[in-house]
Protein backbone atom coordinates (compact mmCIF):
# COMPACT_ATOMS: atom_id res chain seq x y z
CA UNK A 1 0.00 0.00 0.00
CA UNK A 2 1.16 3.53 -0.75
CA UNK A 3 2.50 5.07 2.44
CA UNK A 4 0.48 7.94 3.87
CA UNK A 5 2.76 10.68 5.13
CA UNK A 6 0.47 13.71 5.24
CA UNK A 7 -2.92 14.13 6.82
CA UNK A 8 -4.53 15.99 3.92
CA UNK A 9 -7.98 15.75 2.42
CA UNK A 10 -8.12 14.21 -1.06
CA UNK A 11 -10.40 14.81 -4.00
CA UNK A 12 -11.99 11.42 -3.31
CA UNK A 13 -15.29 11.15 -1.46
CA UNK A 14 -17.09 8.17 -0.06
CA UNK A 15 -19.61 6.91 -2.62
CA UNK A 16 -23.31 7.47 -2.00
CA UNK A 17 -26.09 4.93 -2.30
CA UNK A 18 -29.71 6.12 -2.23
CA UNK A 19 -31.96 3.77 -0.26
CA UNK A 20 -35.00 5.00 -2.21
CA UNK A 21 -33.46 3.58 -5.41
CA UNK A 22 -34.01 0.11 -4.04
CA UNK A 23 -37.67 0.41 -5.04
CA UNK A 24 -37.63 3.11 -7.73
CA UNK A 25 -34.44 2.14 -9.59
CA UNK A 26 -33.12 -1.22 -8.35
CA UNK A 27 -30.56 -1.56 -11.15
CA UNK A 28 -28.88 1.66 -10.05
CA UNK A 29 -29.20 0.76 -6.36
CA UNK A 30 -27.43 -2.57 -6.69
CA UNK A 31 -24.81 -1.18 -9.07
CA UNK A 32 -24.01 1.65 -6.65
CA UNK A 33 -24.02 -0.71 -3.65
CA UNK A 34 -21.66 -3.18 -5.29
CA UNK A 35 -19.26 -0.44 -6.41
CA UNK A 36 -19.15 1.20 -2.98
CA UNK A 37 -18.45 -1.97 -1.04
CA UNK A 38 -16.03 -3.54 -3.52
CA UNK A 39 -13.95 -0.41 -4.19
CA UNK A 40 -14.16 1.39 -0.84
CA UNK A 41 -15.64 -0.87 1.84
CA UNK A 42 -17.50 2.25 3.00
CA UNK A 43 -20.48 4.18 1.68
CA UNK A 44 -22.96 6.89 2.61
CA UNK A 45 -26.51 5.55 2.59
CA UNK A 46 -28.83 8.48 1.89
CA UNK A 47 -32.53 8.59 2.75
CA UNK A 48 -31.84 5.93 5.37
CA UNK A 49 -35.18 4.69 6.73
CA UNK A 50 -35.89 5.84 10.28
CA UNK A 51 -32.79 8.05 10.44
CA UNK A 52 -34.20 11.34 9.18
CA UNK A 53 -32.56 14.63 10.10
CA UNK A 54 -35.37 15.27 12.59
CA UNK A 55 -34.70 11.97 14.34
CA UNK A 56 -30.94 12.46 14.33
CA UNK A 57 -31.29 15.96 15.78
CA UNK A 58 -33.35 14.50 18.62
CA UNK A 59 -30.95 11.60 19.09
CA UNK A 60 -27.85 13.77 19.35
CA UNK A 61 -29.62 16.13 21.73
CA UNK A 62 -30.45 13.28 24.12
CA UNK A 63 -27.04 11.64 23.86
CA UNK A 64 -25.18 14.89 24.39
CA UNK A 65 -27.49 15.51 27.34
CA UNK A 66 -26.25 12.27 28.85
CA UNK A 67 -22.57 12.99 28.21
CA UNK A 68 -22.99 16.54 29.58
CA UNK A 69 -24.52 15.19 32.81
CA UNK A 70 -22.58 15.27 36.08
CA UNK A 71 -20.02 12.51 36.41
CA UNK A 72 -21.72 11.15 39.52
CA UNK A 73 -24.86 10.51 37.46
CA UNK A 74 -22.98 8.88 34.58
CA UNK A 75 -21.18 6.61 37.02
CA UNK A 76 -24.49 5.15 38.18
CA UNK A 77 -24.38 3.34 34.82
CA UNK A 78 -20.71 2.39 34.99
CA UNK A 79 -19.83 -0.41 32.60
CA UNK A 80 -18.12 -2.50 35.29
CA UNK A 81 -21.33 -2.85 37.31
CA UNK A 82 -22.14 -6.09 35.45
CA UNK A 83 -20.12 -8.61 33.39
CA UNK A 84 -22.07 -7.87 30.19
CA UNK A 85 -20.15 -4.85 28.83
CA UNK A 86 -23.17 -2.56 29.01
CA UNK A 87 -23.03 0.99 30.34
CA UNK A 88 -20.76 4.03 30.71
CA UNK A 89 -16.96 4.13 30.44
CA UNK A 90 -14.96 7.13 31.66
CA UNK A 91 -12.85 9.28 29.35
CA UNK A 92 -9.55 7.70 28.42
CA UNK A 93 -6.61 9.61 29.98
CA UNK A 94 -5.05 12.22 27.70
CA UNK A 95 -1.57 11.46 29.01
CA UNK A 96 -1.45 7.75 28.26
CA UNK A 97 0.20 8.30 24.87
CA UNK A 98 -2.84 7.69 22.66
CA UNK A 99 -4.26 10.12 20.16
CA UNK A 100 -7.83 9.98 21.40
CA UNK A 101 -9.72 11.00 24.51
CA UNK A 102 -13.10 9.27 24.47
CA UNK A 103 -15.93 8.37 26.83
CA UNK A 104 -18.65 5.98 25.74
CA UNK A 105 -21.86 4.15 26.54
CA UNK A 106 -22.46 0.54 25.44
CA UNK A 107 -25.94 -0.90 24.98
CA UNK A 108 -27.90 -3.70 23.35
CA UNK A 109 -31.28 -5.35 23.58
CA UNK A 110 -32.63 -6.04 27.03
CA UNK A 111 -31.97 -9.77 27.36
CA UNK A 112 -31.97 -12.34 30.10
CA UNK A 113 -28.58 -13.98 30.61
CA UNK A 114 -28.33 -17.41 29.00
CA UNK A 115 -26.41 -18.75 31.99
CA UNK A 116 -24.35 -17.56 34.94
CA UNK A 117 -21.43 -15.45 33.75
CA UNK A 118 -18.93 -17.70 35.56
CA UNK A 119 -20.41 -21.01 34.34
CA UNK A 120 -17.34 -22.36 32.58
CA UNK A 121 -19.26 -25.31 31.19
CA UNK A 122 -20.72 -22.80 28.69
CA UNK A 123 -18.92 -21.13 25.75
CA UNK A 124 -17.58 -17.69 26.58
CA UNK A 125 -19.87 -15.83 24.17
CA UNK A 126 -22.99 -17.32 25.79
CA UNK A 127 -21.78 -16.01 29.14
CA UNK A 128 -20.77 -12.53 27.97
CA UNK A 129 -22.99 -11.19 25.19
CA UNK A 130 -26.48 -11.73 26.58
CA UNK A 131 -27.66 -9.69 29.52
CA UNK A 132 -29.45 -6.54 30.68
CA UNK A 133 -28.41 -2.98 29.89
CA UNK A 134 -26.96 -0.77 32.61
CA UNK A 135 -28.89 2.51 32.64
CA UNK A 136 -28.19 5.74 34.52
CA UNK A 137 -30.58 6.93 37.19
CA UNK A 138 -33.26 8.35 34.94
CA UNK A 139 -34.74 11.22 36.94
CA UNK A 140 -32.72 14.01 35.33
CA UNK A 141 -32.54 12.52 31.80
CA UNK A 142 -35.88 10.74 31.34
CA UNK A 143 -35.69 10.80 27.54
CA UNK A 144 -32.34 9.00 27.26
CA UNK A 145 -33.44 5.36 27.58
CA UNK A 146 -36.52 5.71 25.32
CA UNK A 147 -34.37 7.34 22.65
CA UNK A 148 -31.75 4.58 22.77
CA UNK A 149 -34.46 1.91 22.60
CA UNK A 150 -35.84 3.66 19.50
CA UNK A 151 -32.39 3.97 17.93
CA UNK A 152 -31.63 0.32 18.64
CA UNK A 153 -34.85 -0.86 16.97
CA UNK A 154 -34.24 1.37 13.93
CA UNK A 155 -30.63 0.27 13.48
CA UNK A 156 -31.52 -3.40 13.99
CA UNK A 157 -34.21 -3.33 11.31
CA UNK A 158 -31.98 -1.49 8.84
CA UNK A 159 -28.99 -3.80 9.31
CA UNK A 160 -31.12 -6.80 8.35
CA UNK A 161 -32.81 -5.12 5.38
CA UNK A 162 -29.50 -3.78 4.11
CA UNK A 163 -27.73 -7.05 4.89
CA UNK A 164 -30.12 -8.95 2.63
CA UNK A 165 -29.60 -6.35 -0.10
CA UNK A 166 -25.82 -6.75 0.21
CA UNK A 167 -26.11 -10.51 -0.23
CA UNK A 168 -28.39 -9.98 -3.24
CA UNK A 169 -25.85 -7.54 -4.75
CA UNK A 170 -23.29 -10.35 -4.61
CA UNK A 171 -25.61 -12.53 -6.67
CA UNK A 172 -26.18 -14.89 -3.75
CA UNK A 173 -29.33 -16.34 -2.22
CA UNK A 174 -30.60 -13.98 0.51
CA UNK A 175 -31.70 -16.95 2.61
CA UNK A 176 -28.00 -17.56 3.30
CA UNK A 177 -27.95 -14.23 5.15
CA UNK A 178 -30.72 -15.43 7.45
CA UNK A 179 -28.71 -18.54 8.33
CA UNK A 180 -26.13 -16.35 10.07
CA UNK A 181 -28.31 -13.50 11.34
CA UNK A 182 -31.40 -14.25 13.41
CA UNK A 183 -33.56 -11.13 13.56
CA UNK A 184 -35.43 -12.31 16.63
CA UNK A 185 -32.44 -13.66 18.54
CA UNK A 186 -29.52 -11.29 17.89
CA UNK A 187 -26.05 -10.79 19.23
CA UNK A 188 -24.85 -7.25 18.71
CA UNK A 189 -22.51 -4.52 19.83
CA UNK A 190 -23.67 -0.91 19.92
CA UNK A 191 -22.06 2.20 21.31
CA UNK A 192 -22.44 5.91 21.90
CA UNK A 193 -19.03 7.60 21.58
CA UNK A 194 -18.00 11.04 22.78
CA UNK A 195 -14.62 12.11 21.34
CA UNK A 196 -12.82 15.17 22.70
CA UNK A 197 -10.79 17.44 20.43
CA UNK A 198 -7.13 18.35 20.50
CA UNK A 199 -7.67 20.85 23.32
CA UNK A 200 -8.24 17.91 25.70
CA UNK A 201 -4.46 17.35 25.54
CA UNK A 202 -1.88 19.44 27.34
CA UNK A 203 -0.43 22.09 25.04
CA UNK A 204 3.01 20.44 25.21
CA UNK A 205 1.52 17.17 23.88
CA UNK A 206 -0.62 18.54 21.07
CA UNK A 207 2.14 18.60 18.45
CA UNK A 208 2.98 14.96 19.23
CA UNK A 209 -0.67 14.05 18.59
CA UNK A 210 -0.60 15.90 15.27
CA UNK A 211 2.54 14.03 14.23
CA UNK A 212 1.02 10.65 15.11
CA UNK A 213 -1.89 11.36 12.79
CA UNK A 214 0.52 12.12 9.95
CA UNK A 215 1.79 8.55 10.12
CA UNK A 216 0.04 5.73 8.33
CA UNK A 217 1.00 2.98 10.73
CA UNK A 218 0.76 4.45 14.22
CA UNK A 219 -0.25 2.35 17.21
CA UNK A 220 -1.50 5.44 19.00
CA UNK A 221 -4.40 6.73 16.90
CA UNK A 222 -6.82 3.82 16.80
CA UNK A 223 -6.65 2.95 13.08
CA UNK A 224 -8.35 -0.44 12.64
CA UNK A 225 -10.67 -2.64 10.66
CA UNK A 226 -13.90 -3.95 12.15
CA UNK A 227 -13.19 -7.67 12.40
CA UNK A 228 -16.15 -9.47 13.99
CA UNK A 229 -19.14 -7.70 12.39
CA UNK A 230 -20.78 -8.27 9.02
CA UNK A 231 -21.20 -4.52 8.70
CA UNK A 232 -21.46 -1.42 10.83
CA UNK A 233 -23.74 1.62 10.69
CA UNK A 234 -22.82 5.04 12.06
CA UNK A 235 -24.29 8.50 12.45
CA UNK A 236 -22.10 11.41 13.62
CA UNK A 237 -22.41 15.12 14.29
CA UNK A 238 -18.84 16.43 13.88
CA UNK A 239 -15.91 15.72 11.52
CA UNK A 240 -13.27 13.19 12.49
CA UNK A 241 -13.90 9.85 10.77
CA UNK A 242 -11.35 8.98 8.09
CA UNK A 243 -11.19 6.01 5.76
CA UNK A 244 -8.32 4.56 3.71
CA UNK A 245 -9.27 4.20 0.06
CA UNK A 246 -8.03 4.91 -3.41
CA UNK A 247 -4.26 4.88 -3.67
CA UNK A 248 -3.76 4.57 0.08
CA UNK A 249 -5.10 8.00 1.01
CA UNK A 250 -7.26 9.07 3.91
CA UNK A 251 -10.76 10.19 2.91
CA UNK A 252 -12.68 12.45 5.29
CA UNK A 253 -16.10 10.92 5.90
CA UNK A 254 -19.15 13.19 6.00
CA UNK A 255 -21.19 14.40 8.94
CA UNK A 256 -24.72 12.97 8.97
CA UNK A 257 -26.30 15.59 11.25
CA UNK A 258 -25.16 19.18 11.78
CA UNK A 259 -25.82 20.06 15.41
CA UNK A 260 -23.68 23.18 15.71
CA UNK A 261 -23.33 26.41 13.69
CA UNK A 262 -20.41 27.04 11.40
CA UNK A 263 -18.95 25.32 8.37
CA UNK A 264 -17.19 21.98 8.37
CA UNK A 265 -14.34 20.99 6.08
CA UNK A 266 -16.14 17.74 5.27
CA UNK A 267 -19.49 17.13 3.53
CA UNK A 268 -22.67 17.33 5.62
CA UNK A 269 -25.39 14.94 4.37
CA UNK A 270 -28.43 15.18 6.69
CA UNK A 271 -30.53 12.08 7.13
CA UNK A 272 -27.80 9.74 5.96
CA UNK A 273 -25.92 6.90 7.66
CA UNK A 274 -22.35 5.76 7.05
CA UNK A 275 -21.97 2.04 6.33
CA UNK A 276 -18.81 -0.03 6.36
CA UNK A 277 -18.05 -3.68 5.82
CA UNK A 278 -16.48 -5.82 8.51
CA UNK A 279 -14.25 -8.85 8.46
CA UNK A 280 -17.22 -11.22 8.51
CA UNK A 281 -18.59 -9.84 5.24
CA UNK A 282 -15.08 -9.83 3.77
CA UNK A 283 -14.88 -13.55 4.55
CA UNK A 284 -18.40 -14.51 3.49
CA UNK A 285 -17.98 -12.70 0.17
CA UNK A 286 -14.50 -14.23 -0.36
CA UNK A 287 -12.96 -10.79 -0.55
CA UNK A 288 -15.35 -9.36 -3.12
CA UNK A 289 -16.31 -6.86 -0.42
CA UNK A 290 -13.46 -6.06 1.94
CA UNK A 291 -13.07 -4.41 5.33
CA UNK A 292 -11.28 -1.07 5.27
CA UNK A 293 -8.87 0.63 7.64
CA UNK A 294 -10.41 3.65 9.36
CA UNK A 295 -9.90 5.90 12.37
CA UNK A 296 -11.20 8.96 14.21
CA UNK A 297 -8.79 11.84 13.69
CA UNK A 298 -8.78 13.99 16.82
CA UNK A 299 -7.18 16.90 14.96
CA UNK A 300 -10.24 17.27 12.69
CA UNK A 301 -12.68 17.94 15.53
CA UNK A 302 -13.28 21.72 15.50
CA UNK A 303 -11.47 23.62 18.21
CA UNK A 304 -13.47 23.90 21.41
CA UNK A 305 -15.95 21.23 20.28
CA UNK A 306 -16.45 17.51 20.80
CA UNK A 307 -17.72 14.77 18.52
CA UNK A 308 -20.56 12.33 19.15
CA UNK A 309 -20.99 9.21 17.03
CA UNK A 310 -23.30 6.24 17.35
CA UNK A 311 -21.87 3.06 15.76
CA UNK A 312 -23.87 -0.16 15.53
CA UNK A 313 -22.35 -3.54 14.63
CA UNK A 314 -24.24 -6.45 13.10
CA UNK A 315 -22.69 -9.67 14.45
CA UNK A 316 -23.30 -13.17 13.08
CA UNK A 317 -24.31 -16.11 15.21
CA UNK A 318 -21.21 -17.35 16.95
CA UNK A 319 -21.45 -21.12 16.63
CA UNK A 320 -19.94 -23.08 13.77
CA UNK A 321 -17.80 -22.20 10.77
CA UNK A 322 -18.49 -19.19 8.57
CA UNK A 323 -18.90 -20.83 5.18
CA UNK A 324 -18.66 -18.28 2.34
CA UNK A 325 -21.89 -17.63 0.44
CA UNK A 326 -22.54 -20.27 -2.20
CA UNK A 327 -20.01 -22.77 -0.82
CA UNK A 328 -20.57 -26.04 0.98
CA UNK A 329 -17.68 -25.85 3.42
CA UNK A 330 -15.15 -23.38 4.77
CA UNK A 331 -11.68 -23.02 3.30
CA UNK A 332 -8.73 -23.74 5.55
CA UNK A 333 -7.88 -20.03 5.33
CA UNK A 334 -10.35 -17.65 3.73
CA UNK A 335 -9.88 -14.24 2.13
CA UNK A 336 -10.37 -12.48 5.45
CA UNK A 337 -7.74 -14.46 7.31
CA UNK A 338 -10.36 -16.72 8.92
CA UNK A 339 -9.21 -20.26 9.61
CA UNK A 340 -11.83 -22.98 9.49
CA UNK A 341 -12.73 -24.18 12.96
CA UNK A 342 -12.10 -20.77 14.46
CA UNK A 343 -13.87 -19.98 17.72
CA UNK A 344 -15.53 -16.77 16.59
CA UNK A 345 -17.43 -16.35 19.85
CA UNK A 346 -14.18 -16.31 21.77
CA UNK A 347 -12.65 -13.83 19.33
CA UNK A 348 -15.59 -11.44 19.66
CA UNK A 349 -15.58 -11.82 23.44
CA UNK A 350 -11.87 -11.10 23.81
CA UNK A 351 -12.30 -8.11 21.53
CA UNK A 352 -14.72 -6.68 24.09
CA UNK A 353 -12.42 -7.55 26.96
CA UNK A 354 -9.49 -5.74 25.41
CA UNK A 355 -11.59 -2.66 24.67
CA UNK A 356 -12.97 -2.30 28.20
CA UNK A 357 -10.30 -3.40 30.70
CA UNK A 358 -12.25 -2.01 33.65
CA UNK A 359 -14.86 -4.75 33.11
CA UNK A 360 -12.26 -7.38 32.34
CA UNK A 361 -10.28 -6.79 35.54
CA UNK A 362 -13.40 -7.28 37.65
CA UNK A 363 -15.19 -10.10 35.84
CA UNK A 364 -13.05 -11.74 33.12
CA UNK A 365 -9.37 -11.55 34.11
CA UNK A 366 -8.67 -15.30 33.88
CA UNK A 367 -10.45 -15.74 30.56
CA UNK A 368 -8.70 -12.76 28.99
CA UNK A 369 -5.29 -13.98 30.13
CA UNK A 370 -5.98 -17.37 28.56
CA UNK A 371 -7.33 -16.18 25.22
CA UNK A 372 -5.85 -12.80 24.34
CA UNK A 373 -2.79 -13.98 22.37
CA UNK A 374 -4.85 -16.12 20.02
CA UNK A 375 -7.23 -13.22 19.45
CA UNK A 376 -4.33 -10.88 18.69
CA UNK A 377 -3.01 -13.34 16.12
CA UNK A 378 -6.45 -13.57 14.51
CA UNK A 379 -6.83 -9.78 14.39
CA UNK A 380 -3.42 -9.50 12.74
CA UNK A 381 -4.43 -12.08 10.11
CA UNK A 382 -7.65 -10.15 9.41
CA UNK A 383 -5.80 -6.84 9.17
CA UNK A 384 -3.18 -8.19 6.77
CA UNK A 385 -5.92 -9.71 4.58
CA UNK A 386 -7.73 -6.36 4.52
CA UNK A 387 -4.53 -4.49 3.67
CA UNK A 388 -3.79 -6.92 0.83
CA UNK A 389 -7.22 -6.30 -0.66
CA UNK A 390 -6.82 -2.56 -0.11
CA UNK A 391 -3.53 -2.63 -2.03
CA UNK A 392 -5.28 -4.36 -4.91
CA UNK A 393 -7.98 -1.67 -4.85
CA UNK A 394 -5.28 0.99 -4.84
CA UNK A 395 -3.72 -0.51 -7.95
CA UNK A 396 -7.11 -0.45 -9.67
CA UNK A 397 -7.58 3.21 -8.73
CA UNK A 398 -4.10 4.05 -10.01
CA UNK A 399 -4.63 2.32 -13.35
CA UNK A 400 -8.05 3.91 -13.79
CA UNK A 401 -6.56 7.34 -13.00
CA UNK A 402 -3.84 6.80 -15.60
CA UNK A 403 -6.45 5.80 -18.19
CA UNK A 404 -8.55 8.85 -17.38
CA UNK A 405 -5.54 11.16 -17.70
CA UNK A 406 -4.51 9.65 -21.03
CA UNK A 407 -8.00 10.14 -22.42
CA UNK A 408 -8.24 13.75 -21.20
Amino acid sequence: MTEITENKATSLELPKVDWLDRESNPDRFFKDLSYALSEYGFMVLTNAPGLSDEFQQRAFSEVRGFFDSPMDLKKTAHISNTPYFRGYSLPTPADRGHGQVIEAFQYGFEQEPLCDYDDKTQPIHRRLFRGPNTWPESGSIPGFKPLIDELNACYHRLTHELGEAIVESLGEDVTSFREYFDFDNPDLAASLNHNYGLDAFAEKDQENVRQEYKKFESNNVGAHIDGPPFMALLINDRPGLQVVAGEGQWIDAPVTCRTAPGNYDVPVIPGSVIVNTGGTLMHLSEGRYSATLHRVNTTLIPEGETRVSMPYFLLPKMEGDLVPFGKLEADSMGAAGYESGRDRGANASVNRMGTFPQVTRRWWADEYSEMRQKQRDEVEAETQAALKLAKERGERFKKQSERDNSEA
